[in-house]
């Protein structure tokens, strides 16, 4: 029986195995992606949950900052709705300001008006650029809480982030898209060291701090989407943020759980989207998804279109080190992509990791996996296996088994 799995934008691996083998087909989400973003998110702030809508949350004159992690799928028409709804408010275009961590920051302004565009401040946040990142104040830890001077300086801040599942790779909850997201480079660091990122613990404790930076920032209202394939959202949500983050919770757990009786020999997953999609960050979540379906000494095979190179951790692979040297090597790495590297290291010590991507042979072998060059290749290495589970959008999903 054929199946099929998308990846990339508008790519697909198709799976002709018998039907007993395909332990779970987790291809896509349940529900339906939102035709009109824009409408359901000016909808949402106009009925927040537990919350005012924002039209009663501010006055006229505020400086209100718009806060957007630049995972946040068709982000553009997601600013547009923030936009359109605050000013049907009180608000002018000249109130308002964009930061997001979005390198290409001009183009969340896209669907808005000229004569608005034209008003607006956008900013791109630079983690390491200190003279832009001020001190607000000391954790219950002791350590600093630091934001981008616009957020400290606003006086209504709007997160707007993309909701996940809670036991999802590095996801501190919901105020991580404010924290430790508009902080300065050494807090970042400390949030995603392959060191202690992945224990429920250090999980914990990091969400606790995210929400106790965005509570002294001042921070209680949100907007959150659920995401559906490739770039699409399933649900808008704004509000109280307590409130956005419990039903978000068991809208990602309707849409992103599944559920198999048993760890399968091959896991094919998938990251769907396109270039702003294809990271090594959504590499390091849908390897890890993946890992927790596979069967030990079984195979992964990741369906990608990821182009940009290894960064510096993923470089150290390359090396002549042995697998016990790169571990702890890289618990103090601090780079973008030191997760990735941390995770694929012990992951292949237990399962074959396979890429399909756009980068070269050479690329890829040279990381310790292997090179898969077509769909056509994925296809005939399916046949090698007896069982098999189909993992779509692995950088949000994740499956539970009985033996795992």
């Amino acid at each position: 029986m054929m199946r099929e799995l998308n990846y990339g934008t508008g790519a697909v691996v198709r799976i002709d195995v018998p039907e007993t083998a395909v332990l779970a087909n987790c291809s896509a989400p349940r529900g339906e992606p939102i035709d009109d973003p824009v409408a359901a998110v000016a909808a949402a702030l106009l009925d927040p949950l537990d919350f005012p809508p924002i039209s009663q949350a501010t006055v006229p004159g505020d400086q209100i900052v718009l806060a957007v992690d630049r995972a946040v799928p068709q982000a553009e028409a997601v600013v547009a709705g923030v936009v359109h709804a605050l000013l049907e408010g009180n608000a002018q275009p000249s109130d308002l300001m964009i930061v997001t961590t979005d390198p290409d920051a001009s183009r969340l302004t896209a669907l808005l008006a000229e004569e608005v565009r034209a008003q607006i401040g956008v900013a791109t946040h630079d983690p390491q650029a200190t003279d832009a990142i001020g001190f607000l104040a000391n954790s219950q830890e002791g350590k600093q809480i630091r934001f981008h001077r616009s957020l400290l300086e606003a006086d209504v801040v709007l997160p707007i982030g993309t909701l996940r599942l809670d036991e999802g790779l590095s996801y501190f909850g919901i105020n991580a898209c404010l924290f430790p997201t508009f902080s300065d480079r050494e807090t970042i660091d400390r949030f995603r060291s392959p060191g202690t990122t992945g224990t429920e613990v250090h999980q914990r404790r990091r969400a606790e701090e995210a929400e106790e930076a965005a509570w002294l920032l001042g921070s209680q209202f949100t907007l959150h989407v659920t995401p559906g394939p490739g770039d699409s959202i399933l649900h808008v949500l704004a509000g109280d943020a307590r409130s956005v983050a419990k039903r978000g919770r068991a809208l990602c757990e309707a849409a992103w759980r599944h559920q198999s009786q048993t760890r399968a020999e091959l896991v094919i997953a998938s990251i769907e989207g396109g270039t702003e999609h294809q990271t090594w960050d959504n590499f390091s979540r849908a390897l890890f998804s993946a890992s927790r379906a596979v069967r030990d000494g079984g195979a992964i095979v990741l369906c990608t279109e990821i182009g940009c190179s290894p960064g510096p951790a993923l470089q150290q692979l390359k090396g002549e080190a042995d697998d016990e040297q790169l571990i702890h090597a890289l618990k103090r790495e601090r780079s973008d992509d030191a997760m990735a590297a941390a995770l694929l290291v012990t992951e292949r010590l237990r399962a074959r990791v396979y890429l399909l991507s756009n980068l070269s042979r050479d690329d890829v072998e040279e990381l310790g996996i292997g090179y898969v060059g077509s769909a056509d290749d994925v296809q005939r290495l399916s046949r090698q296996f007896e069982s098999c589970i189909l993992l779509g959008n692995a950088q949000h999903a994740m499956l539970a088994t009985a033996d795992h």
